[in-house]
């Protein structure tokens, strides 16, 4: 008899509730949650994830290479879990006994678009443990400019958007309706009762389509956008001038001669230090204290424009201007020229400048196409830094910093000593970016380290999930990495590019194969207080196991047992619920989770004190305040102020003569990063790899719609459907990343990663051209060009195209 089981799923960053019916050892139907405070919708993705336990080409038992790497027949053999987790824990002991924990490397998936939101934690308490800072990830492609690159500005990640009382919404780079439905619901909803909204995108997909104003920059210009869109917003007054008098450090002086802050100990010497301002009523500067957030002068007095002549404490006269004068002046220099600098007209601009300033509060929300370019931390700032001067921060229909329950951290950071963690890979070139903070290694770090040894040899990877030959820039240099990288264990669900070039490939779980817990959904606010306990659905097919369970039984035999329980993972999730006063027993009997009550949401607590007379919280910021001017920028040579860079690859003279068109990508409502493609359910939706563009490109360049085109750049070419539309600018091809697998229930073939026929997007982004903060590669802006090209071949296909070949008793085997 049919029974149903109610869980989320893990498929990406969302976690929708669902209710999965089951019969036997099956799922057979998966459906929303609508009893759930986050449920009642899911994506088509959702609905196909039972088709990951019946995949024929999923990975059933541990394996063994018993050939060379590069072998076309990597020979694979079946092994127990035992002999495969013995040789990972020998291999990674003898590694860090010769060559230090550093030579050790772990590589993750991301959170946001695979199933390790689960596992990670505990992958970073096992890094950690271990004693290797290095961790290979993707936030640097990803959610890190949101997030901690906000930190810069707002001292805290970019807080959640309140779509229910906004007046406004700024969609910025981000399609929800892809990738994430719980947002996309929420906006809707708020369109639905009269909130205007503003889309910026350099395609008309989505929201775009339905928008109050579309704006539609080329890709990488974005920078450029924002400013100008500052500049029109403050000559209509739309700013809350009082916010940023009070709670922005525009005040401050900035000096023309160095760039930087002006010191109060310039000025006096034998006063405590701080910064200045200038007080517009006694027509004097006058002094800051960061470490209480006040003036010797009240707000309102503080200037806000114009320029002065200082004679400093050593006799030297300065000029000096407030930080906000000198953000206008980089704002009206993109202004004059943003439609040659980014495509959009300027009546645009303006146009959605007066439509925010008027329809407030304004709810932010960017994300991917804001993060792949080499210009993407400043981009990114200026979009943070025009909507900060609308005042809705913390503002109720702005964007809030909101309660929500917590599970006991586990990542355990302090086992890694500080001067271990400061050896990251990539720190030392980018203290500011992701090696610092959270602390995730680039791909390209990783493969620099294990070719050439700098700035220290890595000899050994262990991968959970992560498909890095697709998910990082300059694929061919990360099959020479992994080729000659002496010890590669990686565990998946199917046999990747990027896992047949392991030792050791470990079946893993999907997340209806394994338990876990979870607390505080992001949307709607009843759902932030849930907490749920999701069980195994179904038992794992052949020997998989999960990602967690991987975890703690390795790190048994990496003698960290004391660590994680000494593997008991029930006793581990008890220790993550104890703050919630919630017992796992207690989950276990209430299907669907429990919902525990939360503080009320108190607003603008910034301005709130410690003590009834104490200095207000301020932000956690070098100057207490949101920061137009970033203090860690200036002390490590980087504008500090939001500046517009064009792409690298920009104005490059011969490679823009020779490549004139600009790539870009974005994500597909059916498939995850390099996922799903093996699912038939999705495959019959997108069958083929494509690239978008506009019809007259498409003329231009001899085009047929549905036919297959190369597109090439400097670094190398892919093959591609030609999809002609009118929804991107002319002069951009637009395609999606992540096409390798078959779908052999549809006949369908995989594509290889290298080969003339691969759709590897990857193949055509450069790894030594990035942000310099960040480390960001450009995915989302790079030249290319485009010609006609034959229909591929089938049976070009070899072990690292779509399929596994050579294996004995292994992958798809049922004994």
């Amino acid at each position: 008899m049919a029974e149903q089981v109610r869980a989320y799923c893990n498929l990406c960053h969302v976690h929708c509730p669902i209710v999965c019916t089951v019969s036997g050892e099956m799922v057979t139907r998966i459906e929303p949650d609508h009893d759930h405070p986050a449920g009642g919708a899911m994506c088509v993705k959702g609905k196909a994830a039972a088709d990951l336990l019946r995949a024929p080409e999923r990975l059933r038992y541990p394996l063994r290479r018993t050939r060379p790497k590069g072998d076309p027949d990597p020979g694979w053999e079946r092994i127990s879990w035992d002999e495969a987790l013995d040789t990972i824990a020998e291999r990674l002991l003898a590694v860090r006994a010769e060559y230090g924990a550093e030579a050790v490397a772990f590589c993750k998936g991301t959170s946001s678009g695979t199933a390790l939101s689960d596992s990670e934690p505990w992958l970073a308490r096992l890094s950690h443990a271990f004693g290797t800072p290095n961790v290979v990830g993707t936030t640097y492609l990803c959610n890190w400019h949101r997030d901690t690159g906000n930190v810069y500005t707002l001292g805290m990640p970019l807080p959640t958007p309140d779509f229910e009382r906004a007046g406004a919404v700024l969609l910025w780079g981000h399609n929800p309706g892809a990738t994430s439905l719980a947002f996309a619901r929420a906006i809707a909803a708020a369109q639905g009762r009269g909130a205007r909204l503003v889309v910026v995108d350099p395609r008309r997909v989505g929201f775009a389509a339905r928008a109050d104003v579309h704006l539609q920059p080329r890709p990488g210009t974005d920078g450029a956008l924002a400013l100008a869109l500052i500049h029109a917003l403050v000559a209509r007054d739309g700013h809350d001038v009082a916010f940023v008098r009070t709670w922005t450090n525009g005040p401050l002086l900035l000096r023309a001669d160095t760039g930087r802050l002006l010191r109060w100990a310039d000025l006096h010497p034998e006063e405590a230090d701080g910064y200045t301002a200038w007080d517009t009523r006694a027509a004097r500067p006058v002094r800051y204290d960061p470490t209480t957030g006040t003036y010797t002068a009240p707000t309102e007095a503080l200037a806000l424009h114009g320029e002065w002549h200082l004679r400093l404490a050593s006799g030297e006269m300065v000029v000096v201007r407030p930080v906000f004068a000198a953000l206008l002046a980089e704002a009206a220099a993109c202004a004059v020229r943003v439609e040659t600098l980014t495509g959009v007209p300027a009546e645009r601009v303006e146009a959605a400048a007066a439509l925010l300033a008027v329809h407030r509060p304004v709810a932010l929300y960017f994300w991917n196409g804001l993060t792949q370019h080499t210009n993407t931390i400043q981009n990114s700032r200026a979009v943070t830094v025009f909507w900060a001067l609308l005042g809705d921060f913390d503002r109720p229909g702005g964007n809030v910093v909101l309660p929500s329950v917590k599970l006991a951290p586990v990542e355990a950071s302090e086992l890694l000593p500080a001067a271990q963690a400061a050896r990251r890979l990539g720190r030392a070139e980018r203290p500011l970016g992701p090696p610092a903070r959270p602390g995730q290694v680039t791909g390209y770090d990783l493969y620099r380290a294990i070719l050439a040894g700098e700035p220290y040899a890595v000899k050994a990877l262990v991968g959970f999930g992560g498909n890095l030959l697709y998910a990082h820039a300059a694929p061919a240099l990360g099959r020479e990495a992994l080729t000659r990288l002496p010890f590669f264990a990686q565990a998946e669900l199917f046999l990747t590019p990027t896992a047949s070039f392991a030792d050791i490939v470990l079946p893993a779980a999907s997340f209806l194969e394994r338990d876990n817990v979870w607390a505080g959904w992001p949307l709607p606010l009843a759902a932030r207080g849930h907490v749920q306990y999701r069980p195994a659905v179904v038992p794992p097919v052949g020997e998989a196991r999960a990602d967690t369970w991987i975890i703690f039984e390795l790190a048994k035999r990496l003698g960290l047992g004391d660590r994680f329980w000494d593997g008991d993972i029930a006793a581990a999730y008890a220790h993550q619920l104890a703050p919630t006063g919630l017992t796992l027993d207690t989950l276990k009997a209430a299907p669907g989770g429990v919902t525990l009550s939360l503080p009320p949401t108190r607003y603008a607590k910034y301005a709130e004190s410690a003590s009834e007379n104490g200095p207000p919280h301020g932000f956690a910021t070098p100057t207490g305040k949101v920061e137009l001017y970033a203090v860690p920028f200036a002390e490590h040579g980087q504008p500090p102020l939001p500046r517009f860079a064009p792409p690298a690859s920009a104005g490059r003279g011969d490679t823009a003569g020779a490549y004139p068109l600009v790539w870009t990508s974005a994500k597909l409502l059916q498939y995850c990063h390099s996922q799903h493609r093996a699912l038939p359910s999705l495959r019959r939706a997108v069958p083929e790899p494509y690239a978008e563009l506009h019809p007259q490109t498409a003329a231009e360049y001899g085009i047929a719609d549905g036919a297959w085109m190369v597109v090439e750049s400097p670094q190398g070419a892919v093959r591609v459907r030609a999809r002609v539309t009118e929804a991107v600018l002319p002069g951009v091809v637009c395609g999606v990343h992540g096409w390798w697998q078959e779908c052999s229930p549809l006949g369908l073939p995989g594509y290889p990663p290298f080969a003339a026929t691969s759709a590897n997007t990857n193949l055509l982004i450069p790894h030594d051209e990035r942000d310099p903060i960040s480390g960001a590669t450009p995915s989302r802006s790079y030249r290319c060009r485009v010609r006609p090209a034959a229909v591929p071949t089938a049976g070009a296909q070899d072990h690292t195209a779509g399929r596994a070949l050579g294996t004995r008793g292994g992958v798809g085997a049922s004994s």
